[in-house]
């Protein structure tokens, strides 16, 4: 997934927990009912996160794998060409 993409998903996770934590705050309700909404929110947020974060990482590792055959091609054309010289 691209740059954008992801601090867009960011985003849209964020927002929408942000949203539900106020709702849930907001909300005329008992302590106990309303912090485990809350708990339930906050780990639904965490495992967002962590998703998000997983396959960022797997991006990275992509892009990274894909610099370093490139930089392996090219070090092998200039050896080729450094060698009919």
């Amino acid at each position: 997934m691209s740059g954008k993409g992801e601090s867009f998903f960011a985003g849209v996770v964020l927002g929408a927990t942000v949203g539900a934590v106020t709702a849930l705050l907001l909300a005329p309700d008992k302590g106990k009912r309303t912090r485990k909404k809350l708990n339930r929110k906050v780990r639904e947020l965490n495992e967002s996160i962590e998703d998000l974060y997983s396959r960022s990482l797997d991006s990275v590792n992509e892009l990274s794998d894909n610099v370093e055959d490139n930089i392996n091609q090219l070090a092998r054309k200039g050896k080729q060409a450094v060698g009919k010289k």
